[in-house]
């Protein structure tokens, strides 16, 4: 796991509450394509928690729309 990774999940709130962070996309932007060691944190980071709200919001809809035992997990098909 990336430091940057441990960061954003050492700020991830509790249930209910939101944490929004912005940054200038410019920079952001110009650190990611120059090939740092930060650019592929905070893009690896980013990456990361995208995925995980997408498992998220898939499990949900398994949940909530397929038949039982019809889906599988995707950290166990992994």
């Amino acid at each position: 796991m990336s430091t940057m990774h441990g960061i954003l999940e050492a700020m991830a709130p509790e249930a209910g509450e939101v944490i929004a962070l912005e940054f200038d996309a410019a920079p952001v932007r110009e650190l990611c394509n120059e090939g740092s060691a930060v650019g592929r944190s905070v893009s690896t980071a980013v990456a990361a928690v995208i995925a995980d709200r997408l498992d998220s919001a898939r499990t949900r809809l398994l949940d909530l729309f397929a038949p039982h035992g019809s889906g599988t997990p995707l950290a166990s098909a992994r």
